[in-house]
Formats: C-alpha cells, structure tokens, sequence
C-alpha cells in the first residue's frame, strides 16, 4: 500500500439526518464534513420546550441516534450515574448523563488506510449534566452551561477514561471534572482497540502502515468524538454548544495539538498539558537512550548503578542545581535543569565530596550518567534529542537488548523497520557500540534509527506544526503546562514546540510577545508529569476567563503537591519566578515573573538536526529563530 498522509483526508458525512434536524458545515483541515446535527442552533437560540426533549434513557430513540449507520449495532448505552458526595480530595458531583457508543465514519480498507476487512472504530464516551427533561436545574438547560470540553485517552491506552483526560492541574484527571463545572464532556479511544493497529502482521498488507488507524490516533477520533458529544447535546438539551474547549495532558495533550494543527477553528481554548508529541524521538531518545547507554557501559566492562547510587548522585544534582542564576532560594527546586552544568564525576568514589561506599560512583558510571543527562547525539555529535533533567529521578533500568523494552519503544521501534518479530539487540547508541559487539547483521546505531523512524512513521505521528491561522484568527486561546523534572516526556519538547511556534508566527525570529498575545507556555519548575511537585491549582478556569472575558494570566498559581501551604508562580515562558528579597519565601507573593530563561547557553545546547536528518550533519538553527554565529561552537 502507497504511503500518503491521511491525517487531513476526505471526511465522510456525519449521517445524523432525522426530524428536526439542521445542517452544520465544519472545516476539517483541507476538507469539510458535514454533519447533520438534530435540535436548536449553537448561536443561543431558544433551546426546545422541555416536554418535547428525550430523557437520557430515551436518547436511543432521538433522531440523532435511531437508524443511524454510523453508530455500530448494540454498542450505545445510556446511563444516569448517580451523584457521589465530596471526599478529601473530589468536591461533590451531582448525577450526570452518560452515553457511549462506537462510531465508524465508513472509512474502510486499503483505500482508506485500513487493513483488508478492517474499518474505523471509534469508542466515544459522552457525559452530559443533567437537563431540565431528567431534573437538573441552574444552568441554560437544566444543569448545563452550554459549553463543551473535549478530551480524549493517553499515550498507547485505548482507555476513553484514563486518567490523562482533563487532567492537568489539581483537577487530578478526574473525568466528572467537566460535570461539576456544567460542561458536556467527550472521550474516546482514539480508535487504538481496533487491530490491527498502526501495522498488521499477516495477511496482504503485513509491515505496511495503516495510516488510517495512524490519522485516528493523531488528530481524527477526537475530533469525531467532539463532533458527536456536540450532536448528542444537540438532541438531549435541544441546543448545541457555544463554546469549545480542549483539556488533556500526556496522550491527551498531544490529542490537543493534533486537534489545534488540523481543527483549530472549531476550539475556543485549549489547556495542553505535558504532550506526548514528537513520538519517534520521545520513545528512542528519551525511553530508550538510559538503556542504550548503559549496554555500552557493560560492553566496556563496567556495571550499572544500584538504585542507593542513583538516588546519591540525584540528590547531589539537586543540591548544586538549586541555588544558580535567577534562582536564589534553596528549595530543593531547579529553576532551569537546562542550566545546571553538574557533572556526576563529582560523585566518583574519593573525589572531594563525594558519598561514601556503596553510593558513590565508579568513573565509567559517572560517564554513563553525564552522557544520559546531556542526552542523545549522532556521530558528528551533533544533538539529536534532549538530556535527562537534572533533578528528574534517573531511570534503573538494564541495557536494551533482546529482551522487552517497554510498550511504547518496542511498538515504535517495530514500526520504524516494518517488522513486528524485530530483535532489539540490534540497537546500539553510536557506530563504535557496533564495533564492540562485532558489528552484527542488521546492527543499527541510534542515529540511523531515529533517521529512519522520522521519515517512516514518525512524520504521520509527531504532531510537529504550529496551530492553525484559523484557530489564532477567530481569538482562540492556549494555555500549555509541562513539569520540568518530567521523567516521562522530557519537558524541553514543550519548549522546542513553542519557540518553533514563535518563530514560525514571528516569520523567522522567535517573538514571544506576539505570541503570548493568543498562547501562552508555563514550565513547572520541580513538578513531574501532569502533577507532583508545585501543581498549578486550576488552569482551565484560567483558561476560559483569558478566552471569555479577555484576561490573560500573567502568571499561575501552583501549589506544592506535598505540602499545600508551600505556593509558587508559574510563569509565561520565557520568565521565571525570581524571588523579590523579602517576604516569605513559601508563598507566591514573594516572587516576581521576570528575567529569561533563554540564556546563550540554553539556546545553543537546545539546537538540533533537523527533522529526518539526524544521521547527518545538519544543525537546525531556522526553525527556532537562533542566529548560528550565536553557537560559533556548532556547525549548521
């Protein structure tokens, strides 16, 4: 099968068409759907009189739902979910309406990006308040608000209800986080459960792509999951939604971008927390690279650390992170991990301050843990990918071999050779560990792998582009979060999207303050993935009063998760929180947004191959606007 990208097709016709039924025309990307939605106008039209509105359990039977092809046989229920009362950390939730169907759009076989016999299946999760048909009240039908937050599962789950959908800030990934503020909520699986996913190993198409399965997962099933909550509210409140927002953080942050690069003109706002984007580099530069690091530790005859060492030489990072720059209170918080120059050969057993026997290093330890920190690079040593956070807890982990090496570098390490038997131990990090195991058939080192990941499936699953014109144009507005001490998906991913981002609206220069004028970027110092650490107490309600009401956040307020009475600024990125001089230095007020965190030094160190090109020497210097006689040390 030809490889073509899918992710901004042609739609089918969202067949909704049944009594009182209107029609809706939505851009998708290059294309347009058109979705015949049953009810009142999404422009505040008068919602329909309550008798003539279906109950939740008569929703089966609406025009919206009866005799609907697209809605595959037997798997739509509906359910009231009881109200369950506030605990110590979940305030009260009233009842709610739950509605879940499958959904196929008619996309099918080899054509369409599927495997023989296979077509697009969809699980949709839709939560609705109460309306006034089923007893709520307060709202602008029953319990509802009129407005709509979309979400949808994270990372390789397939799981409508994981816990990275609506989950960035103290909202804790709780899905009736939507209901209690009066919103329709919708998840899916972004088609994932649907095999063969991404590559099927038999049958005519065996190690092809199915880029159909790849476009649901990046951008599409959430779409058509938001288009279908809005339809079902259309039917159940008798009047579609006035506002739109996006919520999600890990998988569900990456779902956000998907949804803001290819349908940016149907979201009001998003909240983009922590995004699992950038796949191929993520899964090999990130997950992968302790491991291959640490098989050429054992090549070379050393040992991998114990975790009693690992936890010493963390610790002594923290300690000699923490006081640098802007910095000024010791916290046991790094403001910029980039920034810290710390080398774990201050850890080698007998150097001056090193830990005692059996925590302190032995030299090819240290140079394996410096190595993990400043990250992957090819063989010109140019960088590829980021370093290891200091002050993120460093990975125990065994050398990359033939054995498992998780789910998501072992799906994508398959994916980029076309070969679901492959043998991991064909990976090393650079040309001289192929040497050192007698360079084996089929040997690949890390930089022809991330080379040929990027131009294989990579490019169809990064979520790489800046959001669309037409989401800046209609006032849109993103808030986006990323802990900086993230083990899962290293934090300086978020940092690279929005200076690229910055660039590419700068038209080559990266202008930050035009930007923040519609999007807005808050590193976490001290916080890991989606929580742990300083947690910003609610960004979403930031969120929509920047977007309603015009007021942009100057800075968010974050809590330590630990102990809640320590408080802290997030700032827009560039700036940090500078501590004033005065004041207590556990509360928030004692600091000041202010100084840059783009420093000479973190700019250069931040400067990469480009995209596809990572076995080459080839620095891209354009995409983040830095003049390269800034960097005389790197060659473009």
């Amino acid at each position: 099968m030809a490889v073509q990208d899918l992710s901004r097709g042609s739609f089918p016709v969202f067949g909704l068409d049944a009594l009182r039924c209107r029609s809706v025309v939505l851009a998708l990307g290059t294309s347009v759907l058109a979705l015949s939605a049953c009810g009142g106008g999404g422009d505040g039209a008068t919602p329909a009189p309550v008798a003539a509105l279906p109950r939740c359990a008569d929703l089966p039977a609406s025009p919206f739902f009866a005799g609907n092809a697209q809605v595959v046989a037997g798997t739509l229920k509906t359910s009231i979910v009881p109200a369950t009362a506030a605990t110590a950390t979940v305030p009260a939730t009233p009842a709610f309406c739950r509605v879940e169907f499958t959904f196929t759009s008619g996309l099918q076989g080899p054509k369409d990006g599927y495997d023989e016999g296979q077509r697009q299946l969809i699980q949709v999760r839709a939560f609705l308040p109460l309306s006034a048909a089923d007893g709520g009240q307060g709202g602008v039908q029953g319990n509802w608000n009129g407005k709509q937050m979309v979400g949808t599962s994270g990372g390789n789950s397939g799981d409508p209800e994981s816990w990275s959908s609506f989950s960035e800030g103290t909202s804790g990934g709780d899905i009736k986080y939507p209901i209690r503020l009066g919103y329709v909520a919708s998840n899916t699986d972004t088609g994932q459960y649907n095999p063969p996913y991404v590559m099927p190993t038999s049958g005519p198409l065996a190690r092809t792509l199915l880029q159909g399965t790849v476009a649901d997962w990046a951008s599409r099933a959430t779409h058509y999951g938001k288009v279908a909550a809005a339809g079902v509210a259309d039917a159940y409140f008798g009047k579609s939604p006035t506002r739109v927002y996006f919520n999600g953080c890990s998988g569900g942050g990456n779902q956000g971008l998907g949804q803001l690069q290819n349908f940016g003109a149907e979201y009001d706002g998003a909240l983009i927390g922590a995004p699992a984007n950038y796949r191929n580099e993520r899964f090999l530069g990130f997950d992968s690279w302790p491991r291959l690091v640490w098989k050429k530790v054992l090549q070379q005859g050393g040992t991998i650390p114990t975790t009693g060492q690992l936890t010493a030489v963390n610790a002594s990072a923290v300690a000699a992170c923490d006081v640098q720059g802007n910095d000024l209170v010791a916290d046991g918080i790094i403001a910029d991990p980039r920034a810290c120059t710390f080398s774990a050969k201050a850890n080698i057993c007998g150097a001056p301050g090193a830990p005692a026997s059996p925590d302190c290093l032995t030299d090819a330890q240290a140079a394996g843990i410096d190595r993990i920190w400043d990250g992957p690079r090819n063989r010109f040593g140019d960088r590829t990918y980021f370093g290891w956070p200091r002050g993120g807890s460093l990975p125990l982990t065994t050398a990359l071999g033939g054995g498992a090496a998780g789910a998501g570098p072992t799906l994508t390490i398959q994916w980029n050779h076309l070969d679901p038997t492959l043998d991991f131990s064909i990976l090393y990090p650079d040309p001289e560990s192929v040497s050192l195991a007698g360079n084996p058939a089929g040997a690949m080192s890390y930089d022809d792998e991330a080379a040929l990941g990027s131009n294989t499936i990579g490019q169809f699953m990064a979520n790489r582009d800046a959001p669309q014109d037409a989401f800046r144009a209609k006032g849109g507005k993103i808030i986006h979060l990323h802990g900086m001490q993230d083990t899962l998906i290293n934090w300086q991913q978020s940092m690279d999207y929005y200076r690229r981002t910055a660039t590419t609206y700068g038209n080559g220069t990266a202008d930050y303050t035009s930007l923040q004028s519609w999007y807005r970027f808050f590193p976490k110092p001290g916080a890991g993935h989606c929580g742990g650490g300083p947690v910003a107490v609610d960004p979403f309600l930031a969120l929509v009063d920047w977007v309603e009401n015009g007021k942009a956040p100057d800075f968010l307020l974050a809590r330590v998760a630990a102990t809640p009475s320590v408080t802290r600024k997030l700032c827009p990125y560039p700036q940090t929180a500078v501590y004033k001089g005065t004041g207590n230095k556990d509360d928030a007020a004692s600091y000041s947004c202010s100084g840059s965190l783009d420093t000479r030094q973190t700019l250069c160190d931040s400067v990469r191959t480009k995209f596809k090109l990572e076995n080459k020497r080839n620095l891209d210097f354009a995409s983040l606007g830095i003049d390269p006689s800034v960097c005389p040390g790197l060659t473009p």
